[in-house]
């Protein structure tokens, strides 16, 4: 018997190939200049942080081509505040700690109020109510980052940061996580949503 590789109809083929341009392509040179959409880079205390905000276009394509309507996906650019992130441990040793995150740990601070990031179950129970299809809510779910995770040493994950402000706005962001045993916190200052 022969094994036959699945058929994957053009659209999904070119679907996951922008997908991967999108969010796997180079990083781009410089820490500090993030308000012109490069990427942000962060190192401490076992944290390894990469994020850079995803134009409102980006985010609208990027949903409409996961099943949902030009005016859904409009919505998520408008109120998401998207950002793209990778997140790991920055450890090389195997008996180095590791890190622990939990994204409702994290605080908005924007025009003098504290706020919760916008994660996968807060807008999965939005989707419910908006009777969004399940194909849609479930790659909506899998594009956003996990909200808890643990990290070994060189362990690292993928995906979108949803902040829940809105276009232009700028704020700081509280990070905070568990190295080994230790909680640890630092603050990104001046962070600002794609306009």
């Amino acid at each position: 018997m022969e094994f036959q590789l699945p058929k994957i109809p053009i659209l999904t083929s070119v679907t996951f190939i922008l997908t991967l341009v999108t969010f796997i392509s180079p990083p781009l040179p410089s820490a500090q200049a993030q308000q012109a959409g490069k990427v942000l880079r962060l190192e401490s205390k076992g944290l390894k942080l990469e994020m850079q905000r995803l134009s409102r276009q980006r985010v609208q394509a990027f949903f409409i081509g996961r099943g949902f309507s030009a005016a859904r996906a409009l919505m998520i650019a408008r109120q998401g505040c998207i950002f793209r992130s990778a997140i790991g441990n920055s450890g090389k040793m195997p008996e180095e700690p590791q890190i622990k995150i939990d994204l409702r740990q994290w605080q908005v601070m924007s025009k003098g109020e504290n706020k919760k990031m916008r994660v996968r179950e807060q807008w999965q129970k939005i989707w419910e109510k908006e009777n969004i299809s399940e194909e849609a809510r479930t790659a909506f779910y899998w594009a956003l980052f996990p909200t808890r995770q643990t990290y070994a040493p060189t362990d690292y994950n993928w995906g979108m940061l949803s902040f829940g402000l809105a276009p232009g706005a700028r704020f700081d962001l509280v990070l905070r996580w568990t190295y080994g045993e230790k909680q640890q916190q630092t603050v990104l200052k001046g962070l600002q949503c794609a306009q």
